[in-house]
């Protein structure tokens, strides 16, 4: 199905998919979806907390970010102008995560939670903004490759960055759990928000770390290039092949396609 939006120039596809995986024993992913207003996300809860406040929080993510996507939108007084909807979808992300903070956190305790990784179609532009390390990749219509457009806010991006780790090690190295930014963190939080040019036949992805963690970018890029599959087939697909090369955490998956 075609979908369109006031703010957005093409019409486009989009499907999106929760799988609780092989080994664990809950869910605490969540897929956001707000098709009016051209704005789709995922968030993973933080493992480890106590009462499992990580599902709590996406699940408080998923509930409350709509309400101010839609209050963003209200903002933009019907203007697509896409650096004034990336710092307001900035602010609404950073106010998200402070009250989350309020919430019960504190400089010496960690009770809730989350990542956060969502994109905004606005103009002819997808704004991606990310908190924690649950990605944002787009595969540009005539390109091989997917390019991964978030960065991840775990202490292996940070070692990585300084030359300590290879990209392909920090994938399965105990520093990739250990996050320096997150939906709740002390704040002020400052979610990065990217700006990128799309045109149809570009593909959106957006996923936890339980699809990026089990399937490398090529394989990704050959699942998302199914031109003929359908957006919850191809969703389908992403969330099979995770499970198939181990499923060791649940699964968070938004796909788009831009249309004409």
């Amino acid at each position: 199905m075609k979908l369109q939006t006031p703010l957005f120039k093409y019409t486009f596809q989009a499907a999106a998919l929760v799988d609780i995986g092989q080994k664990r024993s809950s869910n605490q992913d969540e897929v956001i979806t707000c098709p009016e207003q051209g704005f789709y996300a995922v968030s993973d809860g933080m493992g480890g907390l106590p009462n499992g406040g990580g599902g709590v929080t996406s699940d408080m993510i998923r509930q409350v970010l709509p309400l101010m996507v839609r209050e963003a939108v209200s903002l933009l007084e019907g203007k697509p102008a896409p650096k004034r909807a990336a710092e307001l979808l900035k602010q609404q992300v950073q106010t998200l995560s402070d009250n989350i903070y309020d919430t019960g956190n504190s400089e010496r305790h960690t009770y809730f939670g989350a990542t956060l990784s969502g994109v905004w179609l606005i103009g002819r532009h997808a704004l991606f903004v990310n908190l924690g390390d649950s990605r944002g990749y787009l595969l540009p219509r005539f390109k091989k490759n997917i390019r991964q457009v978030t960065t991840d806010h775990n202490l292996a991006a940070i070692l990585v960055e300084l030359g300590k780790l290879s990209k392909e090690e920090a994938r399965n190295h105990s520093s990739s759990s250990r996050l320096v930014q997150f939906a709740g963190m002390q704040a002020p939080a400052k979610p990065d928000v990217f700006i990128c040019e799309v045109r149809p036949g570009d593909r959106l992805l957006l996923c936890s770390d339980g699809l990026y963690g089990m399937v490398d970018d090529g394989r990704l890029s050959r699942l998302m290039r199914s031109a003929r599959r359908s957006p919850d087939r191809v969703c389908r697909n992403l969330v099979d092949e995770a499970n198939a090369c181990g499923g060791r955490d649940n699964i968070s998956v938004v796909y788009l396609k831009i249309l004409k």
